[in-house]
């Protein structure tokens, strides 16, 4: 059967929430994972979208924020502590049958570390972590701003443990995010807002074994200073 997976930053309240709301269920994904979830993003989703995603976990936190909307029930979720203060979420869906595994991820960016910019021992040792959990409950979906590019030594990691990339097996053109727009930062009050080019691909729906994916897309501007990525995924019955 075929599932059409989401994820999004929604870029810690950038994305109005009646404009994500409408966003959201306009692109109507069977399941989506949110990324930086604020507190009145998460109210409006709660009440709006309620009729088409029964299945929710909403764990707004600003840029720790994370969210499950599921249209198929969510039989269990638990948060991950992999990172101080950033913790992810994991949860099982039941797929008309199949006990499919949804991980929403969000490591810090990477830091200046002595004369290069490079993820810190504990982000690498979450970005490894998120790979073993997503295998291990094989079939699963990690979703999420990864703060990384397919360039980066990280993302040939993942691979390795076990986790495809949709977009690089399904998608068209280069895929890139970010920055559709600036992000919460300092002198910026004039330019909040203004549409931007994005230039990088740093939002993955990666998937293991028991799926396939068979188209990727990027979706329509919500607000955010990220765009979201979709894929359809075929899911193998056992």
């Amino acid at each position: 059967m075929a599932l059409t997976v989401m994820t999004y930053n929604v870029g810690n309240g950038l994305a109005a929430p009646e404009r994500l709301a409408r966003l959201l269920r306009a692109l109507g994904a069977d399941l989506v994972g949110l990324q930086e979830l604020a507190a009145p993003q998460a109210d409006v989703l709660a009440t709006e979208l309620r009729s088409l995603y029964p299945c929710q976990v909403l764990v707004p936190g600003g840029f720790a924020g994370k969210g499950l909307l599921s249209r198929y029930p969510i039989t269990s979720h638990e948060q991950l502590a992999l990172y101080p203060a950033r913790p992810d979420l994991r949860a099982v869906v039941d797929v008309d049958g199949v006990a499919l595994g949804v991980v929403v991820a969000h490591p810090p960016p990477p830091r200046l570390v002595g004369r290069r910019v490079a993820f810190d021992a504990a982000s690498l040792a979450q970005l490894d972590a998120l790979a073993r959990v997503a295998v291990a409950h094989a079939p699963s979906v990690l979703l999420g701003d990864l703060n990384m590019t397919p360039r980066h030594p990280v993302h040939a990691r993942l691979r390795a443990a076990g986790l495809a990339d949709a977009f690089a097996v399904a998608g068209r053109g280069r895929g890139w995010t970010l920055p559709r727009r600036l992000g919460h930062a300092r002198f910026q009050h004039r330019l909040q807002g203004l549409p931007l080019r994005p230039v990088a691909r740093v939002d993955y729906i990666f998937y293991t074994r028991g799926l396939e994916a068979t188209a990727a897309w990027l979706g329509d501007d919500g607000g955010s200073d990220h765009l979201p990525v979709l894929a359809r995924l075929e899911l193998a019955h056992a």
